[in-house]
């Protein structure tokens, strides 16, 4: 044994921050002005603190002992021993100094290095990588060697890299050393190498360590040599069985292992007897994240929560855990990502914009997602927030434009017959202009760093000056404000590479870079109460109930991104620790949690999540291992069930009933009878009412509107209407004349249909890809029409048509327009040109006694409850429109005509008729003066005297418009 102090165990099932303040203040005899302590992270520290601030033993007031985590301990020692302040550097100015270094050894090597591109943009993301190896390994205090022979193993870059690896170290550090920078880890080298100095600097001070697992090289050669020559106290919170000479807990190795290499004596004032033995444990295994939440929330509820931590494996369960929460004081001692956060939404918005603009317009969805962040639209002008109404019209605008458009198109509507829109038409203006400027001009063009920063700089500066009092109100943005203008936007402008010029791609991909490693942390105050931390958070900590979250494998003990540069597998090389150790740590940080708990509720999630690859989540081998030890002890096999201490989360689920409401009638009945009497009604229109009474209402007498959004692949019906006025104008010369589609000039129409497609306003904008396959189509299509154009007579094109019907009470008029009559034969054909699918009533129609029948007997038995017989009338006719128009074409004209057809336009141009050739004289009469007028009579007397607008479920239902309004 040696004469060095014995490491102290605090059995992990005792609170040890309250025994490390007894230790302390028994040591000092209560004098803590000389003492130190150092911990593994900040977070103890405020405990520890608390501890001594309510200790009986200690005298008021006094000096509090100097409290450091071992990074923070390094920096403040590093001045004391080498009398030089240098300045601490970020990622981005080591990746420009190692991409000077490399740039030099590339006129040197004679190796692959040489061959490898000079090109700081395709460097950059291996210089990032090359930057953090090389921290590893001064943390480590090693020296690597080169990595030859690695071809085939790493990609072309990496083996590179590696392959001169130890003259690039060499050089990385002298160059730090050079320019009076330095880094975290030549900080750790430089206190290596002036350890002799650390005698005179802590000769006074009782030094602590406490409650470190797993070190790093450097640690350990300092702590070691503060114990052995400064009288360091180590302190552990541990399985106190490794005090009575035993092997231990398993998830202490690292502890074991520690007492080995030291030679090192423990002790400890707790019992070995039961130091291992398992809290009460209760599992809970849910289909998903909210299944998990919700059975925490119910055992929260279920006992007070004074004493309580919930502990998070992933920081992005943090905002789904707070609104489960009950309403108490709660501590969150945890970061939130950044990039997580409403204002990387707006700064995405931002760059997307950027990203995806066509010269100098922009992508209308892009434009949509920045008018529409709520940071733009709560900008104050005299404590109001106008730019909601404005941003309102320039949404509309878009959605009725081009998939491209140019911002400055956009003329806002300030006032209307009514007055003024907004306050202060020309301060909101000038706000608006502002926005513009900044959000989406100030980054156009971005080539450096430097300019990156300068534009992030002035619309974080808008936001902070013209947010009002949303800083007040929501405190995390404000949080996420200050530290991208505090530590990110900083780093992109004073770094060695802030003026090099990356290109618009780069900086964005170095700005996203940053902006995901900083965290946002929370006020660490109460420290009471309940707790809401991650698992590093909770190292040091005892809680009486521990509810752990999201318990898989892939979480805890989790596995690191692959490393392109040096991959896990291959770090045994420069001997660096490898997965191995870092699962050593999460092992232990999460036995020491449940072993310091007197209950631990452990959630974990059993089920396909959905992604890319459904891939299905796995509990974690640490609970594989707690159960396996339960199912030990019960000599039984533990499945998931209705009890503990393995309870399935389930929720009761019945059939979704989805039952639209109907529209009642009586508050509509004036509308709708103006809307019969002075407007009329439509072919598409009485089709509407057929197939949906309640979509008839959305349509045609609600105020409420399809919504508009541009189509990208395309206008179908802007297609079609212009197929509509080709055919018209090119058929006009032609008008009373005998003529046949063979004797038609083909080329000259697709020439007209040519000029009008390129003429039309979206055709610019459309995909390379859609251009062409719209040119085809209408070539194609109309050629084929007039192939299939046989002899005919052209008396009408596009003329209005209407009818008129005699109801009880008044005339209703159906009214539209056809788009062609000829003569044939001394007989009138109506034709209708379709460029969609064809609807045409089926033959069997006109013979289906179970509809006539009723309706030609006793059609006012149907007039009050016609729902069902709509619904069949839909179901065998498919759609009226045709016949309809031959009713219109008869009224007209004054002449029965002989036939109406639809012109497929989609392929070949035929026609298809609605009478075939076994219709007689007398059934064709029949159908147009007497059952077209009668269902035509009664879709309008149930119109008007069925009491609600009842909706009809079908297939159309998933593309209407309406579904949401609807409820189906």
């Amino acid at each position: 044994m040696t004469n060095n102090k014995p490491i102290q165990i605090i059995s992990w099932k005792e609170d040890f921050i309250e025994n490390l303040a007894t230790t302390i203040i028994n040591d000092s005899d209560g004098d803590l002005s000389k003492v130190t302590v150092i911990v593994p992270h900040h977070r103890p520290a405020r405990y520890l603190k608390k501890a001594l601030a309510a200790s009986d033993q200690l005298t008021k007031p006094c000096i509090l002992p100097e409290i450091y985590s071992f990074s923070d301990f390094v920096s403040s020692l590093i001045p004391k021993l080498t009398a030089e302040f240098p300045r601490k550097i970020g990622k981005l100015d080591q990746v420009g100094l190692l991409f000077d270094i490399i740039e030099k050894l590339r006129g040197e090597s004679t190796g692959m290095l040489s061959k490898m591109p000079t090109d700081l943009q395709l460097f950059f993301p291996w210089g990032t990588r090359l930057a953090s190896l090389l921290e590893d390994l001064l943390r480590q205090d090693i020296k690597p060697r080169n990595l030859t022979m690695l071809q085939g193993e790493v990609l072309e870059w990496a083996a590179a890299l590696l392959e001169e690896l130890e003259i690039i170290f060499v050089r990385y550090v002298a160059e730090l050393e050079k320019r009076g920078w330095t880094t975290s880890g030549l900080e750790n080298r430089t206190l290596v190498e002036n350890f002799n100095g650390l005698d005179d600097i802590l000769k006074d001070r009782q030094l602590y360590l406490a409650g470190f697992y797993g070190v790093s090289g450097v640690e350990d050669m300092f702590f070691r040599y503060l114990w052995e020559n400064l009288g360091l106290q180590v302190i552990w919170h541990s399985d106190p069985g490794l005090a009575e000479g035993r092997k231990g807990h398993f998830a202490v190795r690292e502890h074991r292992l520690w007492l080995q290499n030291w030679k090192a004596e423990a002790i400890s004032d707790h019992q070995a007897k039961g130091s291992c033995e398992l809290p009460e444990l209760k599992f809970f295994e849910g289909f998903d994240r909210h299944s998990q939440l919700c059975a925490m929330r119910d055992e929260l509820c279920s006992q007070k929560v004074e004493g309580c931590a919930v502990v998070l494996p992933d920081t992005s369960l943090l905002l789904p855990v707070m609104h489960h929460l009950p309403e108490q004081d709660i501590n969150i001692s945890m970061g939130y990502p950044l990039e997580r956060s409403a204002l990387n939404g707006l700064v995405e918005a931002v760059l997307k914009l950027q990203e995806n603009r066509n010269g100098q317009t922009f992508y209308w969805k892009d434009i949509l997602a920045l008018i529409r962040h709520p940071y733009l639209k709560m900008l104050e002008v005299d404590g109001d927030q106008p730019l909601r109404t404005i941003f309102h019209q320039w949404e509309n605008a878009l959605r009725h434009g081009a998939p491209y458009a140019d911002v400055k198109d956009f003329v806002p509507v300030y006032s209307d017959d009514n007055g003024n829109l907004v306050d202060n038409p020309e301060i909101t203006e000038g706000l608006r202009a502002e926005a513009v400027q900044i959000c989406i001009d100030g980054f156009k063009d971005i080539e450096t760093l430097s300019e990156l920063a300068d534009s992030l700089q002035a619309m974080a500066e808008m936001l902070r000056q013209r947010g009002g009092t949303l800083w007040n109100r929501y405190l995390l943005d404000s949080e996420c404000l200050f530290r991208l203008m505090n530590e990110v936007i900083p780093e992109l402008r004073e770094s060695s590479i802030s003026n090099e010029i990356f290109g618009q791609s780069l900086c964005f991909s170095i700005f996203r870079q940053l902006l995901a490693s900083q965290r946002v942390s929370f006020e660490p105050d109460p420290i009471s109460g309940m707790q809401v931390l991650g698992m590093l958070e909770s190292r040091l900590l005892n809680f009486k109930r521990t509810f752990i979250l999201d318990t898989v494998d892939e979480k805890l003990p989790g596995t690191d991104p692959y490393d392109p540069l040096l991959p896990d597998q291959l770090r045994h090389l420069l001997d660096l620790p490898d997965s191995r150790e870092r699962e050593s740590v999460a092992t232990y940080n999460f036995y020491r949690l449940i072993m310091g708990s007197e209950e631990s509720c452990i959630f974990y999630q059993s089920g396909v999540q959905p992604g890319l690859l459904d891939s299905k989540s796995i509990r974690s081998r640490f609970v594989e291992q707690l159960l396996w030890e339960i199912e030990q002890q019960r000599k039984e096999i533990i499945t998931p069930g209705e009890d503990f201490p393995l309870k399935a989360v389930n929720f009761p689920v019945g059939a979704i009933i989805n039952n639209p409401a109907a529209i009642p009638k009586e508050p509509l009945q004036e509308k709708l009878q103006n809307l019969l009497k002075f407007k009329g009604l439509s072919p598409s229109a009485i089709d509407c009412y057929v197939g949906c009474p309640k979509l008839f209402f959305f349509r045609y007498l609600s105020n409420v509107r399809e919504s508009v959004t541009v189509d990208q692949n395309g206008d179908r019906a802007g297609f079609g209407d212009l197929i509509h006025s080709v055919l018209k104008d090119f058929l006009e010369p032609h008008l009373n004349k005998e003529i046949c589609g063979k004797d038609l000039d083909a080329q000259a129409l697709q020439d007209l249909f040519m000029l009008r497609l390129e003429r039309d306003s979206l055709y610019p904008n459309l995909a390379y890809d859609i251009k062409k396959s719209l040119e085809q189509a209408g070539k194609n299509r109309l050629a084929q029409f007039l192939k299939s154009l046989k002899p005919t007579k052209i008396v009408e094109l596009e003329s209005d048509s209407q009818a008129e019907l005699e109801m009880d009470d008044f005339s209703v008029r159906i009214h539209g327009r056809v788009d062609r009559v000829d003569e044939r034969a001394g007989e009138r054909h109506v034709l209708d040109y379709k460029t969609g699918r064809l609807h045409l009533p089926r033959k069997s129609f006109w013979e289906n006694e179970s509809i006539w029948g009723p309706l030609l007997d006793d059609p006012q038995a149907i007039y009050h409850d016609g729902t069902p017989f709509l619904e069949k009338i839909k179901n065998s006719a498919d759609s009226l429109q045709l016949p309809l128009y031959l009713l219109m074409d008869q009224h007209t004209s004054g002449e029965l005509p002989r036939q109406a057809a639809l012109v497929e336009l989609v392929t070949d141009g035929r026609e298809v008729g609605l009478f075939d050739s076994k219709t007689s004289d007398e059934e064709r009469e029949e159908i147009i003066e007497t059952k077209i007028p009668a269902l035509t009579k009664l879709i309008i007397n149930n119109m008007l005297q069925e009491e609600d607008f009842k909706p009809i479920r079908s297939n159309m239902c998933h593309w209407c418009a309406y579904r949401e309004a609807c409820g189906s």
